[in-house]
């Protein structure tokens, strides 16, 4: 089952380039803004990369997939970058306890060689985006 198997060599469109731009061209208006930042980054990443992995990643309902890639962007922001759940809540307009459910759902969906597999890149690419931004320093 390789729904989640990302190709290297598959470029990165344009427009996700104007958004990553868009997303860092922000004046340092505090701690919680870069927080925000960091967290948009991370969810435009996981939107890109699932787009790039094709129609193997993408989910029929467009409400459960928007809300599945929100999930592995929380799930990324907690454990690869170390934010509270309090802030990812606040960055992504919910509550703590959602990011903690967000979080439950993905590790345990991390068992799926596949799945596994497609969040390691994710979190690869948006460490090294955000520490390359200055968004957050070595995180």
């Amino acid at each position: 089952m390789n729904e989640y198997k990302v190709e290297s060599s598959a470029p990165f469109q344009q427009t996700f380039v104007h958004q990553i731009a868009g997303a860092l061209s922000f004046e340092r208006a505090g701690q919680m803004a870069d927080i925000r930042t960091a967290c948009r980054i991370v969810l435009l990443i996981t939107r890109e990369m699932a787009r790039v992995a094709g129609d193997r990643v993408t989910l029929k309902e467009r409400r459960r997939s928007v809300s599945h890639f929100r999930q592995i962007a929380m799930y990324v922001c907690h454990v690869t970058l170390q934010l509270s759940l309090s802030e990812i809540g606040a960055a992504f307009g919910r509550d703590r306890t959602t990011v903690a459910y967000s979080c439950r759902v993905i590790e345990d969906r991390r068992d799926d060689r596949a799945f596994d597999e497609f969040v390691a890149s994710v979190e690869r690419l948006a460490y090294s985006v955000v520490v390359a931004a200055g968004v957050r320093e070595n995180a």
